[in-house]
């Protein structure tokens, strides 16, 4: 793997790492005595602030992604993910207006229950898998991309090492996320999110210091070559053009305010529909800004490295030079609180991820499966065993990416997951939403085709496809696409085929938008 870089990672430095990390376990153990229930656990007992929630879905939507692979996509292209990125403002409406009230009003303690109730069992357990299986996958990368930046800071670059501190990483987090459930989750988010946006801004005067004109000489150099630009705009639909991925990531960020548990939790965890509301407009209004200045950051970072040059920068990957810029360029003390934001940019989506997916177990799969009448503390004992167990799973799941690592950037590669996982979800949602035609037969029908399409869209596109079926290999689309046509199709689909219920629409009451109040209120 080339030659260690030089340990760089100072006294100064780990003494602020280590004092974060204390803060962070204490919060969770604070947290641990009111988590006792499964309303507690999972729920924070339905009573946080909308700015700490709002807070809280900032850092967790933004996470290390953003902290490592948007310079990284700016260094290496340009700013093609910034009017992308862009359509997580045009889906905060949707979410606002047709998402939590829905929730809010049904009294519910997970998305996938509202499936049920509107098509049946199978729309719940269908719902719920592919929120495990995505997030599974999503927890490993954002483990791996992470804690390979931390080795890099470490001044190793072994294989076995970067193991090593994949799993001590995940430890961490499992560790106060098991503890403290969702309010030990959104408080130590707040801290994170404070962490990762101070973090953050401590950099651009470090880089602007290294550049010949300070912002004047980095935006000209940056317009010589195009670093600013959106990227390509041609018609090619089968690649990742600018009309592309606006489309692509306008679907994932609906899907993730309206059907991911993640974010549903929050909404619920609220202590009323204003406070929920709240929470949506301050994270959504924070994470815009926070995306666009750390494109700019990787701008910054192509700019200065034009100017100080050094060989090591050309032998790393792209996710690595940040990481790289901060325990070279930024004085001691000062680079171990940007470390800790980078370390809090992950830890803010993997504790997320970690709880939500055992609440989905818990309420999704156990209660209803197999134990329906199971009091609160024995629930909330359940919820904090599979918590463990889920951490567990993402420690293998960061270690099989570091053993399968594609080329691909990691932006793209979390993109498709959620396109391909998805399997038209968000389509199932809106389906059940906004018609009444629908029925459970027709639903189940056009959800069987999306996932029959997207299976055998991923296969083709697949090395075993190019094998097999190296015509059709060539000619399918990227998967890129698979969210922007699976839901459209299963909606339409599921509306065709449906006839209306036998029986009286007082049947939907409360389940679409047309059928009237509610009968389960949470405000």
């Amino acid at each position: 793997m080339g030659a260690d870089v030089p340990a760089t990672l100072r006294t100064a430095d780990i003494v602020v790492i280590g004092l974060g990390m204390a803060l962070i376990a204490a919060i969770g153990v604070m947290c641990s005595r009111t988590s006792k229930t499964a309303g507690g656990y999972f729920l924070a007992d339905r009573s946080l602030p909308g700015w700490a929630v709002g807070f809280s879905l900032m850092a967790t939507i933004v996470s290390s992604m953003t902290f490592l692979a948007l310079p990284a996509a700016a260094y290496q292209s340009n700013w093609r993910h910034l009017p992308a990125n862009a359509m997580y403002v045009l889906a905060l409406p949707v979410a606002w207006l047709l998402f939590i009230p829905f929730y809010r009003a049904g009294g519910l303690q997970s998305a996938y229950e509202y499936l049920e109730r509107r098509f049946g069992l199978w729309a719940r357990l269908y719902a719920g898998g592919a929120f495990i299986l995505f997030h599974v996958a999503r927890m490993g990368l954002i483990l791996f991309v992470a804690s390979e930046s931390l080795q890099l800071m470490f001044g190793r670059r072994e294989d076995w090492f970067l193991d090593l501190v994949i799993v001590v990483f995940g430890v961490i987090v499992a560790g106060y996320t098991v503890l403290g459930g969702l309010r030990a989750v959104i408080w130590t988010d707040v801290l994170q999110g404070v962490a990762l946006i101070g973090g953050g801004l401590i950099c651009l005067p470090v880089l602007l210091g290294g550049i010949p004109g300070g912002l004047g000489g980095l935006l000209e150099v940056a317009g010589e070559h195009k670093k600013m630009s959106f990227g390509v705009s041609a018609g090619d639909v089968a690649g990742h053009t600018l009309g592309a991925t606006m489309l692509t990531k306008l679907i994932v960020f609906l899907q993730i305010l309206g059907t991911d548990q993640t974010t549903v939790q929050r909404y619920m965890a609220a202590s009323s529909k204003r406070e929920a509301n709240r929470a949506l407009w301050i994270g959504g209004l924070l994470t815009f800004p926070v995306w666009a200045y750390f494109l700019f950051v990787g701008t910054a970072l192509f700019v200065f490295y034009r100017f100080q040059i050094d060989p090591v920068v050309a032998e790393l990957e792209p996710e690595q030079i940040f990481s790289h810029f901060i325990i070279t360029q930024v004085p001691a003390g000062v680079a171990g609180f940007v470390i800790v934001g980078l370390i809090a940019a992950a830890m803010s989506t993997l504790d997320s991820s970690i709880n939500a997916i055992a609440s989905t177990i818990t309420n999704d799969f156990y209660c209803r499966l197999w134990c329906r009448d199971g009091d609160e503390r024995h629930l909330g004992r359940v919820g904090r065993g599979v918590s463990l167990l889920i951490g567990g799973v993402m420690i293998g799941s960061g270690l099989l990416i570091h053993a399968t690592r594609t080329p691909e950037g990691v932006e793209d590669v979390q993109t498709k997951l959620l396109s391909i996982l998805g399997g038209g979800l968000l389509g199932l949602f809106l389906l059940g939403l906004l018609t009444r035609r629908a029925t459970g037969r027709s639903a189940g029908v056009a959800t069987a085709v999306s996932v029959a399409l997207v299976s055998g869209w991923v296969g083709l596109s697949s090395g075993l496809g190019a094998e097999w079926f190296p015509d059709l290999h060539e000619r399918v689309l990227d998967t890129f696409w698979v969210g922007v046509v699976a839901n459209p199709l299963l909606f339409g689909l599921g509306w065709v085929l449906g006839r209306g219920r036998s029986d009286s629409d007082r049947s939907l009451e409360g389940l679409t938008v047309w059928s009237g109040p509610v009968s389960r209120r949470v405000d």
